[in-house]
């Protein structure tokens, strides 16, 4: 699976590269930051996963942190909401191989642990009411191997943790532990009724209930509840390696879809371009350069609106010059043709289809065709990738 994946990623960025000046700026900045995450997730030990802890304030997610590596790494309470910096936690045995991974997302606070193989963040507060807390969670989210949901008794249902988090992301949830911390608030009966409402909120995300675990991080007495439990579903993941494999292969696909909706669809060009230059001739040939010119512009118009992104505006200023073109070469084709009729003396005008067929193919189609020729490089690249990632996802599902 890591050679298939070494592969695929190689390929992602010769599909990335092939589409500089095709796909739009905006598409391919983001494409190009996924695949770094990529690079530098496979460059670190496979048997460490990275987890992220998410949630809103007040939900425990500082004691949930350090209750699984067990000791006090992270301050809790009212300190660390203030902060829009994640934490980490690394295997000790991991020493520096996660540098730079933690350097690439922005995690500059970091520990380690002698705990569970587990490569922990403690992220900001998806509720807070700082703009850059919430950024730096949408940041790190995407490029984490798994996610624990941490929620509490009052806020389990909070409209902005299903409506811009779960909801959004029930794709993934195999990747997901939600956990309702906090349950020595709850006596039996109430601790039974918040797990099936929660259970009803996450089936409504289109997310499976048998995600959730109730824990207690940091009782008022004893010692933490359900933190080895938590641990071992999250060391199942690790162990099976599938949850890693899917998350890369799931970012690979997503570069796929991304890269392949910038560039479009492929076009029969030559053959459009074909009956194009036939009509176009035809009418210089009955003494009509405008409905020659606007035959051409129509159908790179049409091509252009096709194709998009950067190389319509490319299309597009071709289709502009090709009234000036049609003019001067129906003037080069009457001029030449007067003067043969001078020497031979004809009574009638003639035409030359084929020199007239040539010189607009010169001037109108392989300047177009150039343009597109990239576009179908690029396209080639992305079709290439999209094989390789539907090799590896058929490979993950047997």
């Amino acid at each position: 699976m890591r050679e298939g994946l070494i592969r695929a990623v190689e390929k992602a960025e010769l599909a990335v590269a092939s589409s500089v000046g095709i796909v739009s700026d905006e598409a391919l900045e983001p494409t190009i930051e996924l695949l770094k995450s990529i690079r530098a997730r496979m460059s670190y030990p496979e048997d460490v996963l990275v987890v992220a802890l998410a949630g809103g304030t007040g939900s425990g997610k500082s004691s949930l942190f350090n209750a699984l590596v067990g000791e006090e790494l992270v301050e809790v309470g009212g300190v660390r909401p203030t902060t829009s910096e994640p934490a980490a936690s690394i295997p000790e045995s991991g020493g520096s191989s996660f540098d730079g991974f933690l350097d690439h997302i922005g995690v500059h606070e970091r520990h380690s642990h002698e705990g569970p193989s587990l490569c922990l963040l403690d992220l900001p507060d998806t509720d807070s009411v700082e703009v850059a807390h919430r950024h730096r969670v949408d940041q790190v989210l995407p490029v984490v191997d798994a996610v624990v949901w941490v929620t509490d008794p009052e806020k389990y249902r909070d409209a902005r943790l299903h409506h811009d988090y779960l909801e959004p992301l029930s794709e993934h949830s195999e990747r997901f532990v939600v956990v309702l911390n906090q349950m020595d608030r709850l006596d039996p009966d109430e601790l039974g009724a918040v797990l099936a409402d929660l259970g009803e909120a996450l089936e409504a995300d289109g997310i499976s209930r048998e995600v959730i675990l109730a824990i207690s991080a940091s009782p008022p007495v004893g010692p933490p509840v359900g933190i080895e439990e938590l641990v071992d579903r999250l060391e199942s993941m690790s162990k099976g390696r599938d949850v890693v494999a899917a998350k890369l292969v799931s970012d690979l696909a997503m570069t796929t879809r991304t890269l392949a909706s910038g560039a479009g669809r492929a076009l029969d060009f030559d053959a459009r371009a074909g009956a194009a230059l036939d009509e176009a001739t035809e009418e210089l040939g009955n003494h009509d350069p405008d409905g020659a010119a606007t035959s051409l512009t129509a159908f790179l118009d049409e091509i252009a609106v096709e194709v998009g992104g950067p190389t319509r505006q490319q299309i597009a200023r071709i289709a502009a010059e090709v009234p000036a073109h049609v003019t001067r070469i129906d003037s080069e084709l009457r001029s030449h043709d007067g003067r043969r009729r001078w020497f031979r003396r004809l009574r009638r005008p003639t035409f030359d289809h084929d020199t007239a067929r040539a010189k607009l193919n010169v001037a109108v189609i392989r300047p177009a065709r150039s343009v597109l020729a990239k576009r179908a490089v690029a396209l080639a690249s992305i079709a290439d990738l999209a094989v390789e990632v539907e090799s590896l996802s058929t490979e993950l599902a047997r």
